[in-house]
């Protein structure tokens, strides 16, 4: 099955009064990750853009990478880009790990998801290694029970384990479903 067909395929299915109900979780958090190979996702944002658009369901779609900038507004990108070069990368990623591990990241999705029936994250690619999609889930978990959350992956879940890009492992994850 192609990418557009798998993701047809997902859309529908989301709008289903089970997935919307969470019905058939078996008590397990609604967590959902759609993995893709990278190479697709050009696609999986325009097919993002276009199903919400279209569907009479209160989506949010939240893009990691636009979070963490707005956590940085008062620097401003110029600002993060002239500390990366001063101090490299490494010392750049250093000195924000400590603000996204705050929870802020976590506590913006739990808002967003207040008002929502479904929940999209987006952009885990275009954040990492800063948040790594397990890190992120597993700070989730106790946060946003109540609505079903997905997680577009440039990558594999095998059910077991992530990996990015289909290159870098990360700690085992499972409490996610598949879909």
């Amino acid at each position: 099955m192609d990418i557009q067909q798998r993701l047809d395929r997902f859309f529908e299915e989301i709008q289903k009064e089970d997935f919307l109900n969470m019905r058939g979780l078996g008590n397990e958090v609604p967590y959902f990750i759609f993995d893709y190979n990278p190479e697709h996702e050009l696609i999986v944002r325009q097919s993002i853009r276009y199903f919400v658009n279209r569907v009479p369901l209160r989506i949010q779609v939240l893009n990691l990478l636009e979070m963490v900038i707005e956590l940085f507004a008062d620097i401003g990108l110029e600002g993060l880009k002239q500390y990366e070069e001063e101090y490299g990368t490494e010392g750049l990623f250093d000195a924000l790990r400590p603000v996204i591990e705050e929870e802020k990241i976590v506590d913006n999705i739990a808002d967003a998801a207040k008002e929502a029936q479904i929940v999209f994250i987006t952009g885990i690619g275009s954040v990492f290694p800063l948040i790594r999609a397990h890190e992120l889930l597993n700070q989730l978990h106790p946060r946003v029970t109540d609505v079903p959350v997905v997680l577009f992956y440039p990558g594999t879940y095998t059910g077991q384990g992530l990996s990015l890009f289909n290159r870098f492992e990360s700690n085992g994850y499972y409490r996610a479903f598949s879909i």
